[in-house]
C-alpha cells in the first residue's frame, strides 16, 4: 500500500496514523489489530 491509498482508506486521523505505522513496519499487524479494536470498539451505554 502506498501513503495515498492509506489516506483514502482510513476512516479517521488516528486510523490513518496506525495504517502508516503498519506500512512503515513501526508496529506489527497484531499490535495494529489490538489498537484498532481498542479505539473503535463500541462502548456500552449505562442505563
Amino acid at each position: 500500500m502506498y501513503p495515498e491509498v492509506i489516506r483514502k482508506m482510513a476512516f479517521s486521523k488516528e486510523h490513518k496514523d496506525l495504517l502508516l505505522k503498519l506500512y512503515n513496519k513501526e508496529i506489527t499487524r497484531r499490535e495494529y489489530d489490538h489498537l484498532v479494536q481498542s479505539l473503535y470498539r463500541p462502548t456500552k451505554e449505562a442505563n
